[in-house]
């Protein structure tokens, strides 16, 4: 990786060297009846050979009734200057649309798409305002739900194959393309002894921070999408636009938590911050010790987490016996800190935390995925000083006996503990959509495990159920907050209208102007979507 000072022009001050028509409107209301006109009309004007080839119609008549996908599908593979895989391809085709962390998000794409440029996303995205096929969009496929990054019968854009890091040196930004993992990021930035806001895990992908974005430096520097200082998108009608604080300023607003209503995310410019040696690792109880956590986790935020540089994360296995706690402190500590007292308070069964020379080397240490199938739900709570956080845990693990009956049946409970300070950052970066109330409070995740489709629909039902439970619970002692965590949510779960009428109301209007015809909400129906 080369510092992007040594580029000609800052990271986001793009110049756009390719042609479009000034307005893909005029094309598709004024150009010729047919589809295929239509088309052709714009394969022209993209300088490429205006004809439709013949097999991109699979056998039908030109001026037969046409399957969109289908036909969106054959031009692409029509023009072999472009990485296309169909099921004709076998293997290679199950590996890369099984790509996802998850099982239970695959999906069966009639065709992936995976630019290496700009300018394809470019010519995609103007081909498909044409014929109007849906299509989904991956960056590290993550995301455990069907059809927020994969699609049956639509088209499946991956971005896996635009890989560019760049660290400038003299803004201390980093550009980032979306088909990053935060471990990819992480590797090329230790060289530089920088890091940036992002992933917790390694295999997690760019399009984390469209939905917020939790970090392990949080504490100190807010969610990943407050260091956001510009995005590259590609929009609606196929023009690239930079989003920040100068320009489309009201885009660069919204995306900071409007995952992909607005267009396909290309690159985003994130602030970089000195890094050098970190301390922590995994401490581990087993599940007797679960009301003695949960306390601590209470005591932690009311006094550790006041120390900016301390961060937590857990992974409760309730259905195991097992709670992994991972701790980080950023700094050249030797022992541990003050900050994390209330767990060491605690005996444990095992603890490997210690120094390490970077944040990489820390975050490769982690508990282990041991089904193939996940999924979540979210419920937020505010801190108090009574039991609270103690009767959460116990009324998620009494659900979570309920997995008994699931083959591989786990349960992860990932409380989140969000101080103040991580919600008072975004005074000074620009503001976020998120209607997050200045109040230290507990993000609560959820997480399900299990190997079989066949329980798809069982663990579903127990996901809502636990949450709504969670939910009554907390209304009841009036610790209830609204706000809904995108990146924790479960897809029923009313994510953006949680952030409050008037910034929802806000967002609509952002959609309306920069996709007018509502691509994004129509063509793109996967995530948690404004119409």
């Amino acid at each position: 990786m080369q510092p992007a000072a040594a580029m000609q022009q800052p990271a986001y001050a793009l110049v756009l060297v390719v042609t479009l028509l000034s307005s893909l409107v005029f094309l598709v209301d004024a150009a010729p009846s047919t589809l295929q006109s239509r088309i052709q009309a714009y394969l022209q004007s993209q300088g490429v050979n205006a004809s439709i080839p013949a097999t991109a119609y699979g056998g039908a008549q030109p001026n037969a009734r046409l399957d969109t996908v289908s036909l969106t599908c054959g031009i692409l593979n029509a023009y072999r200057d472009l990485d296309l895989v169909t099921p004709q391809d076998g293997q290679l085709y199950t590996t890369q649309a099984e790509q996802h962390w998850s099982p239970t998000a695959w999906g069966h794409p009639n065709c992936i798409f995976e630019p290496t440029t700009v300018r394809e996303i470019q010519f995609f995205v103007g081909l498909l305002a044409i014929t109007g096929s849906t299509y989904a969009i991956r960056s590290g496929g993550h995301s455990p739900f069907k059809d927020f990054a994969s699609t049956d019968h639509g088209i499946l854009i991956a971005m896996h194959k635009m890989k560019a890091v760049e660290y400038n040196p003299q803004t201390e930004t980093v550009r980032m393309a979306m088909g990053n993992t935060w471990g990819d990021v992480y590797g090329a930035l230790t060289p530089h002894q920088r890091i940036v806001v992002g992933g917790r895990l390694a295999p997690v992908g760019m399009a984390l921070t469209t939905g917020g974005g939790l970090s392990h430096y949080s504490n100190e520097k807010g969610l990943a999408s407050d260091n956001v200082v510009n995005f590259e998108l590609v929009l609606a009608d196929g023009s690239l636009v930079n989003a920040n604080a100068t320009s489309n300023s009201d885009l660069w607003w919204a995306m900071k938590a409007g995952q992909n209503n607005f267009g396909i995310t290309t690159h985003i410019t994130t602030k970089a911050y000195p890094m050098g040696a970190v301390w922590g690792g995994l401490r581990v109880w087993n599940a007797t010790q679960l009301d003695a956590v949960s306390d601590a986790f209470a005591e932690y935020q009311r006094v550790g987490q006041l120390d900016t540089k301390s961060s937590v994360i857990p992974d409760l296995v309730t259905t195991n016996g097992t709670l992994f706690i991972t701790l980080i402190y950023f700094g050249p500590i030797t022992s541990p800190p003050a900050a994390f007292k209330p767990f060491y308070d605690i005996p444990a069964v095992s603890d490997n935390s210690g120094p390490h020379p970077n944040f990489l080397d820390l975050i490769s240490v982690g508990p282990p995925q041991v089904v193939p199938r996940f999924s979540y739900g979210f419920s937020n709570l505010y801190l108090d000083n009574s039991t609270t956080y103690r009767d959460v845990m116990r009324l998620c693990a009494q659900q979570g006996e309920k997995m008994k009956r699931v083959n591989g049946g786990t349960q992860v409970l990932i409380p989140q503990p969000i101080s103040k300070t991580m919600i008072d950052v975004a005074k000074r970066t620009g503001g976020r959509p998120q209607g997050l109330r200045s109040r230290a409070q507990l993000w609560m995740n959820m997480s399900w495990g299990w190997n079989l489709a066949k329980d798809d629909a069982y663990v579903y039902a127990l996901i809502k159920e636990t949450y709504e439970k969670v939910d009554a619970l907390t209304k009841q002692r009036g610790l209830y907050d609204p706000y809904i965590f995108l990146n924790d949510a479960f897809p029923d779960q009313k994510v953006l209208r949680s952030y409050g009428a008037d910034k929802f109301n806000r967002m609509v209007a952002v959609s309306k102007k920069y996709d007018p015809r509502g691509m994004f909400q129509t063509q793109v129906p996967g995530g948690f979507k404004l119409n």
